[in-house]
């Protein structure tokens, strides 16, 4: 394909994604951005129908889900594998690794799409959800550019909403801490939740308030701040976009690299996102998770990231291949089938299952379980 053919297409679809932005983005969120979240206040559901609070412990259990807001059959295999494993195994809460809402976000807190691709999927579960925003919940394109960042704004904008249908949405900011048990001073867990995509967006945003110089670095100094300060025993990250990942959209640092003509932002590779993550996580937090790529990955840990352990779950509603299985070594790795993880936190130990979901039938099975004892101390 010639040059100029390259710049027609280009030019094409970022002039397609500005007309539907324009018709179809709403509401009044877009003149504030809410940066910093704080813990919840709002009561939190009952960790699997006990009727107990999880303020003080010294274990905890949890799902990890993404990519899974379709409100599709897919999504709904999935919600009902989630039922029987709590039900079995028992949760106290879930992680969402963002694209919360397909295919192009809400476009405000009262858009139907937060019954038909969250509440109505997960009616049955009846505990809190805690969500990061995905380049899908941030578009006004099929393509899921993210170019249009403060849609993201609802979906923080829901969580607040008095008259919702639940009070399990959490996102009390478009990036935020939680702790969950322990004692006051000294959690049992802290959950870091980045906002990846104004970070790695494929177009450049018109509005200069998600600019690395506005957004990008004021939250990597928040988030590295907060990791510092934390006492918590254990210490989770969460994301969308990749650090590492065998799936389609690669490694941050090089994400998309077939794709990149196509886009406008000058950080659609993600390497100053990949320096973000290594400066605020490195050896800091027991986890990374994140999502993106439609397929369930547990990489081996990196010398770029120390013992941090990596996870991919982005196959809560979507599936797809693995690009290049090799391109990182791992522990776990499946395609082709829709899937989430279920974690359990001791003192010292935590044990990481993987679990598979048959597109066809919905029948699930464990596909992979490791224990290990605690590396960060």
């Amino acid at each position: 394909m010639n040059k100029d053919r390259r710049k027609f297409l280009r030019q094409l679809v970022l002039s397609g994604g500005a007309i539907t932005a324009l018709s179809a983005c709403g509401g009044s969120s877009n003149s504030s951005i809410p940066h910093i979240g704080q813990p919840d206040s709002t009561k939190e559901p009952a960790p699997n129908g006990t009727g107990q609070g999880i303020d003080f412990t010294d274990e905890l259990a949890f799902l990890v889900i993404g990519d899974m807001g379709t409100g599709n059959d897919g999504q709904y295999k999935v919600a009902r594998a989630m039922e029987a494993v709590i039900a079995e195994k028992g949760a106290d809460f879930v992680l969402c690794t963002g694209d919360n809402i397909y295919e192009q976000g809400v476009s405000s807190a009262d858009d139907l799409a937060f019954l038909e691709k969250f509440e109505y999927p997960y009616q049955n579960i009846n505990l809190p959800f805690y969500l990061c925003l995905g380049n899908h919940d941030n578009a006004c394109t099929p393509l899921g550019g993210g170019s249009f960042n403060y849609r993201g704004n609802y979906q923080v904008d829901y969580h607040y909403k008095k008259d919702r249908y639940s009070n399990k949405w959490k996102m009390p900011a478009r990036y935020y801490t939680h702790h969950f048990g322990g004692k006051t001073d000294k959690p049992f867990l802290e959950l870091f939740v980045v906002d990846s995509n104004p970070l790695t967006s494929f177009y450049q945003d018109a509005d200069p308030k998600f600019s690395w110089p506005n957004y990008g670095y004021p939250q990597q100094r928040w988030m590295r701040k907060k990791v510092q300060e934390s006492n918590a025993h254990w210490k989770l990250a969460m994301s969308h976009v990749p650090y590492l990942s065998n799936g389609k959209h690669g490694n941050a640092g090089n994400l998309d690299a077939d794709l990149r003509w196509l886009f406008s932002s000058p950080d659609a590779d993600g390497m100053q996102y990949k320096l973000f993550i290594e400066e605020c996580f490195k050896d800091k937090v027991d986890v990374l998770f994140t999502g993106h790529d439609h397929v369930m990955q547990w990489l081996k840990p990196v010398e770029s990231m120390g013992k941090t352990e990596i996870i991919v779950s982005g196959a809560g509603g979507k599936t797809d291949k693995l690009k290049n299985k090799h391109l990182n070594p791992a522990h776990f790795q499946q395609e082709n089938e829709y899937g989430f993880v279920w974690v359990s936190l001791k003192q010292s130990e935590m044990t990481i299952s993987f679990y598979g979901v048959n597109p066809n039938s919905g029948e699930y099975h464990l596909n992979y379980t490791k224990t290990q004892t605690k590396l960060i101390s």
